[in-house]
């Protein structure tokens, strides 16, 4: 099951299954005012260029990388590529590279082996029982954006969460210089990522069980509204995860204001690939 709900008019989302392969892709908002690709948004771009580009993997006859771990060093040189071919002029800085979360996962005989950069996460159903793997909860849901929207809303009564996001957008901006360096935070874009930023490993699932690849907007229901525990989630996924979408976005038109839980987007693009064993 592949559902992937939009925040706004351009999902900047992509979820995808084919062959031995899933994944989720997540693009990063612009922080821009024009695109530099030919896409509704540099965010969308890179996000429908991933997907393709894993579409390509998964039809392959062999992986072009070897082992899953070596996906992100091959899609950052694709990317580049691609970027090369269409960009509108020279980026001012590395703040202004396209760029994505990700979780991709391949499956070998009774093993799946995931592979993940960002804030995407796996949730799985092992034979050793739950786990959550690539992200952790106490980093999740972007903590430092919550304690900045409502240290500016306390004591205003009549601010918006627009202005709340102009407030951040410059810290929000300047943070993006920081992407791909050793000591900022990794996501698959137009430069490598960092091997310490890049999470891998493989799992047993359990006969039966299942395994939820999803992007933050969707992990948003556990890690920013508590309105599940994470293994709560995968298992109302399990049930009806178009229900589960439906319920985010309901939290989200009651908290229009950003009020209840601060947070820079009111809404965000939600995506989740469900799989079976």
């Amino acid at each position: 099951t592949i559902v992937s709900a939009a925040s706004d008019a351009e999902n900047e989302d992509r979820g995808g299954a084919a062959g031995a392969y899933a994944w989720v892709i997540d693009g990063a908002t612009d922080v821009i005012e024009a695109p530099l690709t030919p896409g509704v948004t540099d965010a969308s771009w890179v996000a429908a260029t991933l997907d393709r580009l894993l579409g390509e993997v998964a039809r392959a006859a062999q992986p072009p990388f070897g082992s899953l771990a070596g996906a992100p060093g091959w899609l950052s040189e694709r990317l580049a590529e691609e970027f090369g071919r269409v960009v509108r002029r020279v980026p001012e800085g590395r703040h202004e590279h396209p760029s994505a979360s990700g979780v991709i996962v391949r499956i070998e005989g009774p093993r799946l082996h995931y592979v993940g950069v960002g804030d995407c996460t796996l949730l799985a159903e092992t034979r050793d029982g739950f786990r959550r793997l690539v992200t952790h909860e106490r980093d999740a849901g972007d903590p430092w954006v919550a304690q900045a929207v409502a240290a500016f809303h306390a004591g205003r009564q009549e601010t918006t969460p627009q202005e709340a996001r102009a407030h951040l957008w410059p810290r929000i901006r300047a943070g993006r210089a920081m992407m791909n360096q050793p000591d900022g935070y990794g996501v698959l874009s137009v430069t490598p990522t960092p091997a310490r930023f890049v999470t891998a490993g493989s799992i047993e699932p359990a006969a039966g069980g299942h395994v939820l690849l999803a992007s933050d907007g969707l992990m948003r229901l556990a890690d920013v509204y508590r309105r599940y525990t994470a293994e709560e989630l995968l298992a109302a996924s399990r049930r009806d995860l178009d229900a589960v979408v439906a319920e985010l976005r309901a939290i989200e038109r009651d908290d229009a204001g950003c009020r209840r839980f601060p947070r820079a987007k009111a809404s965000d693009d939600a995506t989740g690939v469900l799989l079976r064993f």
